[in-house]
Parts: structure tokens; sequence; C-alpha cells
């Protein structure tokens, strides 16, 4: 682009985007991928520490699970690359989808004891030939692997355990949740336990969305012993504000104190949303060339981050809420997003109506309501728990209403 940018950038508007690049502002709050690095990984210290040390124990592997936003992944990121300076560990890093198995998580391992499973799907008419070329099999155990796999496309958790007993590593299971087959689950439960009892120095740690570790393990009764499960919680507004501070400190921006306590207040424990809010702050304070980040950068910060927000709240905010007769179902969501409470009742829920509405409700009107925005089945923006008791399907979206609400409406008047 060279001498002709200028001119080309104040054509298509790229002007600002490239201040903002050249600002380095997005590798600072990073909404939309996981942290690598640990220096930026603000207000999880206590965390990293715990599970470096539960890696690091003879026999003890990690369980890392929680709700959606938490930042689980990049906490694993995080904690794996301590444990390469620590340990020399080499990491092996598996991100989980619908598709993926057993024998497809542990490939990589595998693979570096020269059991390349890959070679049986390049080669399936051939599986001899495959097994006994000692170019891409390396040793008899491997092979023998190679040739197990190839007959059934099948793998044992103790075939697998015996194979990489003797490496030294770290297998990161990210997204497990995402794993169709519950026995895939369960067979990676069953190696963590053969891998612990044999005093392997390999380790793995399985990360994923569930409310309890069961869920990642498909229950296995056996593994409990060996396997350190961490419920990584909502953070706290003081851990919050120390992303915001320490990330305008590294790109120096100053966040004046009161838009640093709406941030907080608006992101309620996700650090997903406090990266969000505070980049989009931060871009537009860098494109006006300032250093302070004040209410008005938030205000139009807000715009932003509801149209950069994940695609799946956005749509499911617009389904509930979109209607050419009445407000009222706007208002019914955000009622319910400034509860306090993750489940409330009907009662609860007609007090939180009037207190923004100025209007009563009574129970058969809301009834009315109700039926488009609450199902058994989590397909709606709110989930049935009992008779007359709700909550948001997806906990993200109380955060979600409240920041498209204050975008539209202002902040609240205090």
């Amino acid at each position: 682009m060279s001498s002709s940018f200028p001119a080309l950038g104040r054509f298509f508007g790229l002007e600002r985007e490239k201040k903002i690049a050249d600002s380095g502002i997005r590798n600072i709050f990073t909404p939309h991928q996981p942290i690598a690095e640990s220096d930026l990984l603000f207000g999880r210290q206590v965390e990293v520490q715990k599970l470096v040390e539960t890696l690091n124990t003879p026999g003890q592997h990690v369980l890392l699970y929680g709700e959606r936003g938490v930042g689980k992944s990049s906490l694993a990121n995080v904690v794996a690359s301590f444990l390469t300076v620590i340990s020399l560990t080499t990491i092996y890093v598996k991100r989980c989808d619908q598709s993926d198995t057993f024998e497809s998580i542990v490939k990589a391992p595998l693979a570096a004891v020269g059991a390349d499973l890959t070679l049986v799907n390049v080669s399936e008419q051939d599986d001899k030939k495959i097994v006994g070329d000692a170019k891409f099999v390396k040793g008899e155990k491997a092979k023998s692997i190679v040739a197990s796999y190839a007959a059934s496309h099948s793998l044992s958790p103790s075939t697998v355990a015996e194979a990489i007993g003797d490496l030294t590593g770290l297998l990161v299971v990210d997204e497990t949740d995402a794993v169709g087959n519950p026995e895939d689950r369960r067979k990676l439960a069953e190696l963590i336990k053969l891998l612990s009892d044999a005093g392997s120095n390999f380790k793995i740690m399985i990360v994923g969305i569930a409310a309890t570790g069961e869920e990642l393990t498909a229950a296995h009764p056996s593994v409990q012993r060996c396997l350190k499960e961490t419920q990584l919680s909502r953070m706290t507004d003081p851990e919050l504000r120390e992303i915001i501070e320490t990330g305008g400190r590294a790109a120096k921006l100053h966040f004046v104190p009161e838009v640093v306590t709406s941030i907080v207040r608006l992101s309620a424990g996700y650090p997903h949303f406090t990266h969000l809010i505070a980049l989009k702050c931060a871009e537009q304070a860098v494109t006006d060339g300032r250093a302070e980040i004040a209410q008005e950068d938030l205000n139009a910060a807000l715009q932003l981050a509801v149209q950069d927000a994940e695609i799946s709240l956005k749509r499911d905010y617009d389904l509930a809420t979109r209607s050419g007769m009445t407000e009222m179902y706007r208002s019914i969501v955000f009622a319910a997003a400034t509860v306090t409470s993750e489940d409330f009742s009907s009662s609860v829920l007609r007090d939180a109506i009037e207190r923004q509405t100025g209007t009563s409700m009574t129970q058969a009107s809301l009834n009315n309501f109700l039926q488009r925005l609450v199902s058994d089945d989590g397909s709606s923006i709110l989930r049935r728990i009992a008779k007359g008791v709700y909550r948001f399907s997806d906990p993200r979206m109380a955060s979600y209403v409240r920041m498209a609400t204050e975008a539209r409406t202002g902040p609240p008047q205090t």
C-alpha cells in the first residue's frame, strides 16, 4: 500500500482502522479469541497458580469447567505456557468439535511416539504396507497401535496409555463438551486414570462448558482421585476492574473511574464483555488521538459492542423482543435482566417490570407475553426451571440485554 495508502485510505474510510491497528489495542483487549500470553491474562493469578501446582503434582490431572464466556480457554493457554517454562513440557492442544472421537483427540501425542494415525486414513487400501514401513511408523509398539487402529478405527485407553506413558507432555483437550459421544469422554477419563496409576509424566487437562465436572467425563466412577476439578466462576468486580486498568496502562490509556465502574457493572462477571466494551472504548479514543476514555466514549462504544457481540446473543434477543405492536417484550426482557438472582419467580419479574415501566402487570397479562419468551428446553430467551420460575437460557444474555438497553436509551439515571 506504501505511498498510495493515504489517498486509498481516505477513499475507503480506512484511516481509522490503520490508527487502531498501529496502536496494538486489539492485542490487549481480546474479546474474540482466548488470551495466549501470560502478561495479558489479568485477574486470574490465583487460578493459574493452583492449576500449575496441580499439573506439577505426580499423578494429578486437571478438569477445568464452567459457563461460556468466563475465560476457560484463556486460562488453559496461560497455564500451558507456564508449564513449558517450568518443566520443559511439550504441549499438545486439541480443540474439539462434534466430529471428534477419542482417537482423534489423542492423535497428536500418538504421532509423537511414531504412531501416526493419519497414515491409516490416507492409505486405507493397503494397511499392511503402512504397518510394515519403518519409514512411516517407528518401533514395534507404534506398528501395533497403527495396526489396531487400521483394523477397527478404534483404540482402547489402555493401548494409548501404554504408548504415550513415557512422554513428558501436556494434552489440553479444549471444548470437550462438543464431543458428541459420551463413550469418547469416558475413554478420555479412563486414559487419565491409567496414566496416573502408571506414574506417567504425561498430563491431561480437560476444558469445557459444563455445570458439573461429571458432564465432561461421562460420570466415570474411578477418576476422582487423580482428576482435580476446578470450576471457573465468573470474575469478581475487582478482577474485572484489574482487566480494564491494567490493560489501559499497557495501552497508555486512562479509563476514568466512572467508566471503569460502568464497564464492570455491565460485564456482570464475564471477562468477555469487559474485553469487548473496553476495546470499543479504546478504539474510540485511539481514533480521536486521546489518552483519556470518558463517559462519551463508553456511550459510543456500547453501540459498537452490541453489534460486535456474539451473533447468537444478538439473534436471540432480536427474536424475543421484535414487535411492531408493543414495546412490552423488550421491557419484560430488560426487567428480567435487572433481577439480581439467576432464577426468579413470576412475582419477582412482575415487580421488576413495574419498576422499569411504572405500570403494574397482572399474572394473566404476563403469561400472555411469556408464551413467546419462555420454553422448557432452552430454545427461547428464558427457560422454565419450575412452575412459575425462570432464568435466561444463556446466562450471558442478562449482560447483553443491559448493554443493548443502555446503547439505545443511555446510562441509567441515578
